[in-house]
C-alpha cells in the first residue's frame, strides 16, 4: 500500500485573476499505485523514495471545454516514506508517514485571457516542504492464494509545511487534512503465482480544515500584444480558505508477466470530484468563489519490478485528459522502495 503525493492544484478566481496562495496541487493526497493493496511481510520495515518531474502548458475552464494556452507550472518534488507492517490478532496492520519536498523550476505563469487580448499571469512560487502525512492501515481481507486483498487506510495531516501566504504558488495550504482511502484487489485471468492478470481499486474521501492566515492574492499580469505592458499589479488581501470535501477513484489493471521477479505492468485511470475553494475576506466579510474544483481525469501507465528480493523499482507515466478548473498535467515519476 505504497503512496506517493502529488502537487498540481492552483486556485484562480474568475473575472478578478485573482490566485490562492494555497498551491498544493493535491498535497493534501496520498496517491496509491499498483501494488500497494498487496500486504507485505508482517514485522518488515519499508523505506521509500519517490522522484517526480511534473510540466502543466494549459489551464482548464471550471465548466466546458475550453483551455488557456501560455501555461507553465513546473515542480520537481521529492519524497520520502516510512512504513512498518505487524500484525493485531492476527490481522496484518502497520503505520506509515511521508513527508514531500516541492522545488518550482522557472518561471510560473498562467495564460489568461483579458481585454487586451491573451496575456500572462506571474506567479511568485515558494519552494519547500509540504505538510507531513500520517497513517495507520490494516488488512480486513488477505489471501495471497487468490491474489484478493482489501486494505483500509485513515490519514491525517497537520498544518505544517512551507507556507507563506504572499505567494501565490505554495507547497501546502497550511490547514488540517482528513483522507479515509479503501483498497482492493484480485485476480481476473491466471493465478498469482503464473502470468495473470488483476484488478485494483481504490477510493479516497477528504475533509479539510480551514486556513484562517491564508490570502486572496491578485498576480502581475502583462499583456502578450503589447510588449509585455503590465495591466493588473500584484495585490494581497488577508482571507480564510475554505475547501469542501472531495473524493477520488483510482482503477488499474496490472498485467503481471514475471510473478516471481513482482514484474508488472499496469494501464490505469484516475478522476477527482469536488473540492469547492472559497476565500472569506477579512474585514469585510465578503466570500469569493474560486472556480478552482478538484475535477480531473487522468490515464496512467506503470511498470515495475524487484531488481533484487529486496529492492523494487517502478516508474509511472500520468497524462491528464481533462481538467476543470486547474492545470493539465503531465508527469513522470521514479520510485524505489527498499525492504529491511
Amino acid at each position: 500500500m505504497f503512496q506517493r503525493d502529488r502537487f498540481l492544484r492552483i486556485c484562480l478566481f474568475a473575472g478578478a485573476m485573482a490566485l490562492s496562495a494555497g498551491f498544493a496541487g493535491k498535497a493534501m493526497a496520498s496517491d496509491p499505485l499498483p501494488g500497494d493493496s498487496i500486504a507485505p511481510p508482517v514485522n518488515v520495515n519499508i523505506g521509500l523514495i519517490y522522484s517526480q518531474f511534473n510540466d502543466a502548458g494549459t489551464f482548464g475552464a471550471l465548466r466546458g471545454s475550453n483551455y488557456t494556452q501560455d501555461t507553465h507550472i513546473s515542480t520537481d518534488i521529492t519524497v520520502l516514506r516510512y512504513i512498518r507492517t505487524f500484525e493485531i490478532h492476527g490481522v496484518e496492520a502497520g503505520v506509515q508517514m511521508y513527508e514531500p519536498y516541492i522545488g518550482f523550476l522557472g518561471p510560473q505563469q498562467l495564460g489568461v485571457n483579458t481585454l487586451a487580448g491573451p496575456s500572462k499571469a506571474h506567479l511568485s512560487a515558494n519552494s519547500g516542504f509540504g505538510q507531513p502525512n500520517l497513517s495507520v492501515f490494516f488488512w480486513p481481507i488477505n489471501d495471497p492464494k487468490t491474489g484478493t486483498y482489501v486494505v483500509v487506510a485513515p490519514w491525517i495531516s497537520p498544518p505544517i509545511s512551507s507556507f507563506n501566504k504572499s505567494d501565490i504558488l505554495n507547497p501546502g495550504n497550511n490547514s488540517w487534512v482528513y483522507e479515509l482511502e479503501i483498497g482492493a484487489r484480485t485476480t481476473l485471468i491466471g493465478t498469482p503465482k503464473t502470468p495473470n492478470l488483476q484488478v485494483e481499486v481504490w477510493g479516497e474521501v477528504y475533509g479539510f480544515g480551514d486556513n484562517n492566515n491564508s490570502a486572496a492574492n491578485k498576480p502581475l499580469v502583462t499583456a502578450n500584444n503589447f510588449g509585455g505592458a503590465e495591466i493588473q499589479a500584484p495585490s494581497s488581501f488577508a482571507a480564510t480558505f475554505h475547501e469542501q470535501p472531495s473524493e477520488e477513484f483510482r482503477i488499474y489493471f496490472p498485467y503481471n508477466f514475471a510473478p516471481a521477479m513482482g514484474a508488472f505492468i499496469a494501464p490505469g485511470f484516475y478522476q477527482s470530484f469536488g473540492g469547492k475553494q472559497t476565500y472569506t475576506l477579512h474585514g469585510i466579510g465578503a466570500k469569493v468563489d474560486s472556480p478552482n474544483r478538484t475535477e480531473e481525469s487522468q490515464l496512467r501507465l506503470v511498470g515495475a519490478s524487484f531488481i533484487n528480493p529486496s529492492t523494487q523499482v517502478m516508474v509511472i507515466g500520468a497524462y491528464d485528459i481533462a481538467n476543470h478548473g486547474g492545470p493539465l498535467n503531465r508527469s513522470i515519476e521514479l520510485r524505489i522502495a527498499k525492504f529491511f
